[in-house]
This record gives structure tokens, sequence and C-alpha cells, in this order.
């Protein structure tokens, strides 16, 4: 039986998902969830944003401290890292990401929303792996069943 993990924004969101399915169960970081759709499915979210650029000390020691004539500070390649305090969080995130051949991405459906969740991914080593998209404008319960009866495709 394939497993189906399901990227949410927020612990609320993924609470909110978790209460649509028949049974959920609340663990650490995730839910475990099970629908006639979906049934071996996980709910995983992050705190906003787990993934962040890279400081400028980051890339170089010297630009911690800012200098006009050092200005503007452009990396040769942008590279990103876990945000500070969130790497439990990211760690339960990313081992749920290995496991499945699909991810469901299903954080909010604006620009931030899809950042979030494509930066994780990446970051995480799962960018080639098979993507859908929850599209949905609200956590009505009857929404989210819809939604995910109607995903899209993720690319």
């Amino acid at each position: 039986m394939s497993k189906t993990v399901i990227l949410a924004e927020k612990p609320s969101q993924a609470s909110a998902y978790a209460d649509a399915f028949d049974h959920s169960e609340r663990k650490d970081g995730y839910f475990v969830v099970s629908h006639k759709e979906f049934p071996n499915a996980v709910i995983t979210y992050g705190f906003g944003h787990l993934v962040s650029l890279f400081s400028p000390e980051d890339y170089h020691k010297e630009w911690k401290k800012w200098n006009l004539d050092t200005l503007p500070l452009l990396p040769t390649e942008y590279q990103f890292k876990v945000s500070d305090g969130k790497q439990k969080q990211y760690t339960i995130v990313k081992k749920h990401l290995e496991e499945p051949d699909t991810i469901i991405i299903a954080t909010d459906g604006d620009r931030e929303g899809e950042a979030i969740a494509r930066l994780i991914i990446n970051l995480s080593g799962n960018d080639h792996k098979t993507l859908t998209r929850l599209w949905i404008n609200s956590l009505e319960k009857e929404e989210i069943k819809k939604g995910f009866r109607n995903l899209r495709d993720g690319e």
C-alpha cells in the first residue's frame, strides 16, 4: 500500500485537514490519517518558514558587518538552510517526505505558501518526486474533502 504525504503550512491547517479525514491521530509533528482515497496517509507541517535563505555572513564572514564598499552583497549562488529553532520539525517533515513517491502540497495557495512548500521539498532532496496540489480557499470540512477529491498537478 503506497503512502501519501500531505504537506501543510502550519499546525492549525494540518489539524483542519486531519479533521476532514475518517480517522486521524495526532503525533509529534504530524497526523496519521486515513480515508477511502488515502488509506495510508500522513499530514505533516511547517511552522511557517522552516527554510530560509543563508544570512550574508553564512556566505562570507566579512559580510557580517555591512560596508558601503562591499554592497551589493550578491552570492554567486543562493543557498538555503533550516531556520533557527526549527530543526526538530524540519527533521520530522523531511523523514515523511522521503517515504512516498507523491507529495501533496497543501500549504496556502498564495505565493508565500507555495514558496514555503517548495523550499522545504527542495532542501529535503525530494524535488524529484511527483507533486500534486490541494487548491482550496476554505478550511471548511466539505471544502477540504472536495479539494482532496480534485487534486491538481503540482507542476
